[in-house]
């Protein structure tokens, strides 16, 4: 069966919004849009009318392109202030076989006076069921038992720090239906069975904040960051040559590599900067602007990484607009060594690392609804047939379209 859910991903950099038709563990991407972030810096909400200005603008580009009205969404959230515990729960199996109400009671269960009132329950992943005294299973249903056991990482996060984003996606009309921490949902878009069997960690390069989470069998154990990111580039960039910062961000998106080491020390570009000045700059001097600061981010993150466990990483992951540089993967195998290196987003409709969070929002949601045996669409039914099955006096390419969604 189809399910169609919308993730919601706020930036400090962007606004990305991807819309996801998932279908037996497939996922195709039905629209995506990314835009400007106005009226947030390093996760803290400044200004709420322009936020609120931006997030409208995101849904109603993609509502544009869907040709339906979104009024749901999953929430990626920051986890500066995360706590995670290891957490068990218990309950009696209700009828003779493990099914989803089963699955979501032991989950109540076991978030049951785990944190205060000042916090708020953000997930919580099953590290492993056992039905009776059998051995631990990652799947229960179906088992065939009296009592299931549930043993999980339980993540909170402050209210007075989630509750503001909360708040104003609920101020435009649109419902969260769940939410996840920004760094567990890139997991769930650059997981395979070989890493939810290893302890890695994962690096997202926002624009202001890096996020770092460490991992083990796929499940964040725990999280950190550090204050800088990819506009710290943008700032170098406008400092050194003199632009603004919306010249520099060009600059560095369709000229500069990531590491000076393969840029062309004959290819030059000239521009006209903020003091009408004309200016040639070379690709290799502005490429090594941009190394310097990313070898600092990719320092810093690597010292987190190891303040947070002293146990071995087999992978460690880069993801973030940034990586999408020319280059990016070396400077991060140089600097991180060979277990590491840049995810690649690779789903049509989506081709961009921006939207790691985004898309795997959307995955995380729809295996949780696989597990409790819930059946949600975030779509009204009636839209989603006019969607698969437009009427005939729709034009050619709203019929090329249906055939294009029809081989998924």
């Amino acid at each position: 069966m189809n399910h169609i859910y919308t993730g919601l991903d706020i930036g400090n950099g962007e606004i990305k919004v991807i819309v996801v038709n998932a279908n037996d563990n497939n996922y195709h991407v039905l629209a995506s849009t990314s835009v400007k972030t106005l009226g947030l810096k390093k996760n803290t909400i400044y200004d709420d009318k322009k936020l609120k200005n931006s997030l409208l603008n995101a849904i109603k580009l993609t509502e544009e392109k869907l040709g339906m009205k979104i009024r749901e969404v999953i929430l990626t959230l920051p986890a500066n202030r995360a706590s995670m515990t290891i957490e068990s729960g218990l309950v009696n199996i209700r009828g003779e076989k493990v099914r989803g109400k089963d699955i979501d009671a032991v989950i109540k269960d076991t978030v049951e006076d785990t944190y205060d009132d000042t916090r708020e329950l953000v997930s919580c992943l099953p590290i492993s069921f056992t039905v009776d005294e059998e051995a631990s299973v990652i799947n229960p249903l179906e088992e065939v038992g009296e009592k299931l056991f549930l043993k999980a990482v339980v993540a909170t996060s402050p209210k007075e720090e989630i509750y503001p984003f909360i708040n104003i996606v609920r101020s435009i009309g649109i419902n969260i239906t769940d939410i996840i921490y920004n760094t567990q949902a890139d997991y769930y878009t650059v997981a395979t069975k070989e890493l939810d069997r290893k302890m890695g960690s994962i690096i997202n390069i926002g624009a202001d904040i890096t996020s770092i989470g460490i991992f083990n069998k796929g499940i964040m154990i725990k999280n950190s960051y550090i204050p800088v990111g990819s506009s710290s580039v943008d700032k170098d960039i406008a400092f050194i040559y003199k632009v603004d910062l919306k010249e520099a961000r060009k600059l560095k998106e369709t000229f500069a590599l990531s590491t000076s080491r393969y840029a062309d020390r004959n290819d030059d570009i000239t521009i006209i900067n903020k003091e009408n000045k004309k200016l040639t700059i070379n690709q290799t001097q502005i490429s090594e602007v941009i190394e310097s600061r990313i070898k600092e981010i990719l320092k810093l993150a690597k010292n987190e990484i190891n303040r947070l466990t002293k146990r071995e990483i087999s992978y460690i992951i880069v993801v973030g607009g940034i990586s999408e540089l020319a280059g990016f993967n070396y400077i991060v195998e140089e600097n991180l060594g060979s277990v590491s290196g840049c995810f690649n987003m690779s789903v049509i409709g989506a081709r961009h690392n921006k939207y790691s969070s985004a898309f795997g929002s959307c995955k995380y949601f729809d295996r949780k609804c696989i597990l409790k045996e819930k059946n949600i669409n975030m779509f009204d039914d009636d839209e989603i047939d006019n969607f698969v099955s437009p009427k005939k006096k729709n034009t050619i390419n709203d019929t090329m379209t249906n055939k294009f969604f029809g081989h998924f």
